[in-house]
C-alpha cells in the first residue's frame, strides 16, 4: 500500500494534485484514502461519493461502515444492521450506540445494556448517558455512576438527569448541577431553576 505524503507538503499541493494523490493511495487499496475521498466529493458528486464509503468501508474502514450503515438504513435495513454489527464488533462507539437504542426499543433490555456498557467503558459519552437512562428506574445507584461519568465528559444532559436522581437526597448538589446544565444550555436544567 503507497504511503501517503505527511500532511505539511500536502498544504502546498493543489486541489487536484491532492485528490490524485489521494485516488491513486485508494486504488491501492487504502481504506482511510477512501473514506477521505468519500467526504471531499459528497457536495459535488453524492454518487461518487456513495462509491467511496462502501469501498472504504469493504476494506475495513470502521467510519466507513458505521457511514454506510447510515446512509443505507431507509431503504435497506438488512444491510444497515450489517454494517452496524461489523462496526461494532470493532468497536465503533456510535455503531455499539445505535445497536443498543435498537435493542432498547423492541425489548431487549439486556442487549441493549451491554451494548451501551461496551460503548461506555470504551469512552463513549453518549454510551454513558443511555445507560444512565436504562437504568434510572431499576438501579439508580448504577445510573448515578453512569452519569457521573458523561458529567466528567462535560455531557450537560447527564449533568441535568443526575441532579434530578439526588435531588431529594442532596438538593444543593443537583442545584449545582443543574446550574452547570444551565450554563451550557441544556433547556429543562435552564426552566427548572
Amino acid at each position: 500500500m503507497p504511503r501517503l505524503p505527511s500532511k505539511l507538503p500536502m498544504l502546498r499541493l493543489g486541489r487536484r494534485s491532492l485528490l490524485r494523490r489521494y485516488e491513486a493511495a485508494a486504488q491501492e487499496g487504502d481504506g482511510d484514502a477512501m473514506l477521505f475521498l468519500a467526504s471531499v466529493t459528497a457536495s459535488e458528486d453524492p454518487a461518487a461519493s456513495r462509491a467511496w464509503f462502501h469501498r472504504s468501508a469493504e476494506a475495513g474502514n470502521v467510519h466507513a461502515m458505521y457511514i454506510v450503515a447510515l446512509l443505507v438504513e431507509p431503504h435497506d435495513g438488512a444491510a444497515s444492521l450489517m454494517w452496524l454489527e461489523r462496526a461494532a464488533k470493532v468497536g465503533h462507539h456510535d455503531a455499539l450506540v445505535k445497536l443498543g437504542v435498537m435493542a432498547q426499543e423492541v425489548g431487549e433490555l439486556a442487549d441493549a445494556r451491554m451494548l451501551y456498557e461496551q460503548a461506555a467503558t470504551a469512552g463513549s459519552t453518549v454510551g454513558m448517558f443511555n445507560l444512565g437512562l436504562l437504568l434510572q428506574d431499576t438501579d439508580p445507584k448504577a445510573a448515578c455512576g453512569w452519569y457521573l461519568q458523561a458529567v466528567e465528559q462535560g455531557d450537560a444532559d447527564a449533568m441535568f438527569n443526575l441532579g434530578r436522581l439526588l435531588e431529594a437526597e442532596d438538593p444543593e448538589a443537583a442545584r449545582d448541577l443543574w446550574k452547570r446544565a444551565a450554563a451550557a444550555g441544556q433547556v429543562e436544567a435552564q426552566d427548572r431553576l
